[in-house]
């Protein structure tokens, strides 16, 4: 971060351009303000990012861009402005903007301002859209480096409360209560879909009355990992009991997308797990699965109808092709493209 920040320093022609149009910039403030307003408002209104933003939220979010504008122009680059704009990044996360906004709003600052400017000889244009570039990529930087904190402070919450599982280090039963509800917000802000799923061993209760339940927690700490390893560092992985597992997998837009990875899912999931030095164990999985919005219910609906589907696929494991099972009416369209 300190190598960007000074490559972003702003030369003496920058700085003396900027002094020289900052009035005549800011004069320009209120239609931004009011072009902005209704950009916010038209992003709500197509369900976008801003969609589950309510009035006074996204009022909010036009007066910070608007106050932006002003610190865009300002003489100095200030340690409080430097701090604000990691605020701004933390607050974006808070209200489940996606990062991308960030860039969103970088575009519209530079649009307004390039306009400004095509009137302007190259000698003043030149180093005045040098300087206000620069500025726009440095609040970038330190917009994304609130949110990636913010993100962090999260996870390193999560890992510190009871919402671990002991054994294998994945989220609990009750972390996905709290979580899952969310995941299912984003997913209606950004037209997007949730893919619930949740799977166990076909026979780990006789593995476990055979090998005692010191290698039975061995195996357990061996398919979290192994479900951390194979899924995105964004999807939840939870140990809800015994060999039982939930999964919710985000940002996905095309419904048979979801066969593909299970496929991929399968080819992971299926290697021996490894009991000691000379011997392994192997058994093959149920995954039942559904998905959101498609099965459009709240979230403890959806984990039952994803044990329901579990529940198929392991009574039907004599004659399946595959270890997952969908819910309901998704069935079959995934199979098709199974």
């Amino acid at each position: 971060m300190q190598i960007l920040m000074e490559f972003l320093q702003l030369t003496a022609d920058e700085v003396r351009a900027l002094a020289q149009f900052a009035p005549q910039l800011l004069g320009r403030l209120d239609a931004f303000a009011t072009t902005l307003g209704e950009h916010i408002d038209a992003q709500a209104l197509d369900d976008g990012g801003l969609a589950a933003l309510g009035h006074d939220q996204r009022s909010a979010v036009a007066a910070m861009q608007a106050d932006h504008y002003r610190e865009l122009l300002a003489p100095a680059y200030t340690p409080q402005l430097q701090h604000h704009m990691v605020e701004v990044g933390a607050l974006y996360y808070r209200w489940g903007l996606p990062p991308m906004w960030i860039m969103t709003m970088s575009a519209l600052f530079a649009a307004a301002f390039e306009a400004f400017a095509a009137d302007l000889s190259l000698a003043q244009r030149r180093p005045l859209m040098g300087a206000l570039y620069k500025r726009l990529r440095r609040d970038e930087a330190w917009q994304m480096e609130g949110y990636r904190k913010a993100t962090e402070s999260v996870r390193r919450k999560l890992e510190r409360s009871p919402l671990r599982d002991a054994l294998t280090g994945s989220l609990n039963r009750a972390a996905l209560q709290e979580m899952l509800p969310s995941a299912l917000d984003r997913a209606r802000r950004h037209g997007s879909k949730v893919m619930v799923g949740m799977l166990e061993f076909d026979d780990f209760n006789g593995f476990v009355a055979a090998q005692g339940n010191a290698v039975g927690d061995t195996v357990l700490q061996q398919l979290a990992e192994r479900l951390r390893n194979a899924l995105r560092k964004t999807d939840l992985v939870a140990r809800l009991d015994g060999d039982r597992f939930a999964l919710v997998l985000e940002d996905i837009y095309r419904i048979e997308a979801v066969a593909p990875l299970l496929e991929r899912l399968q080819l992971d999931l299926n290697l021996p797990y490894t009991l000691s030095d000379t011997v392994i164990w192997q058994c093959p999985l149920s995954i039942g699965i559904t998905v959101f919005p498609d099965d459009n219910v709240d979230a403890p609906e959806l984990l039952r109808h994803a044990q329901q589907a579990m529940h198929n696929a392991r009574t039907s494991k004599s004659h399946r092709e595959c270890f997952w099972s969908f819910y309901g009416r998704e069935v079959d369209a995934l199979m098709a493209v199974a």
